[in-house]
């Protein structure tokens, strides 16, 4: 898997550029927002990036950070989302503005997205809405030491089948003021939590 990549940009258009790399020019498929801020041709590049195989193609797709890629890829498993379609969502949103329309459960937003209509904007926030991570999530609210065992205790949560908006949720009402939570203590009081919800 080629994730990523740094080399000369020798060409740039409205869809794709072409990087070189060791001798090889390789065209990169790209968000809008990614091609309209990469330089014009001549310096090096820096792009993360997502080989798309297909029996009859292959594609290389490039990001300005991984977390653009990660949405790449999950938007790429909601049913009837293709590669273009993921891409046509990073066009116009940015990682962080997707999550929070999908936490706002706002489909109008996303009806403007190039071949998403009201129906598959409505199936698209219900696919996302357990692969987004929560736009409020700042740990850096806790207490230092306190931080660890959230972000455990959430994990825990996930694999025990809640989203993660749900564990954050549910973990957010803790109160942290002393500093000193166990992960045991953390997850007892989410699952008391969710129970009561």
């Amino acid at each position: 898997m080629i994730s990523y990549l740094k080399g000369k940009l020798i060409e740039k258009s409205a869809e794709h550029m072409v990087v070189l790399v060791g001798g090889i020019g390789l065209e990169v498929r790209a968000p809008a927002g990614t091609i309209d801020r990469a330089p014009e041709t001549g310096p090096d590049i820096s792009l993360h990036t997502y080989l798309y195989v297909r029996e009859d193609a292959l594609h290389l797709y490039g990001f300005d950070s991984p977390r653009a890629r990660d949405l790449f890829t999950k938007l790429m498993s909601v049913s009837g989302f293709g590669s273009q379609k993921a891409l046509a969502v990073l066009s116009v949103f940015s990682p962080e503005g997707f999550d929070a329309v999908v936490q706002r459960g706002d489909a109008e937003a996303l009806t403007i997205i190039k071949g998403v209509g009201k129906k598959g904007a409505e199936r698209l926030l219900l696919e996302m809405k357990d692969k987004i991570e929560p736009a409020s999530e700042d740990l850096t609210a806790l207490p230092v030491e306190a931080r660890g065992p959230f972000q455990e205790a959430a994990e825990a949560l996930v694999q025990l089948g809640y989203t993660r908006l749900e564990a954050h949720n549910a973990l957010s009402k803790y109160s942290f003021a002393s500093g000193d939570a166990s992960i045991e203590e953390l997850l007892q009081f989410a699952l008391r939590n969710m129970d009561r919800s």
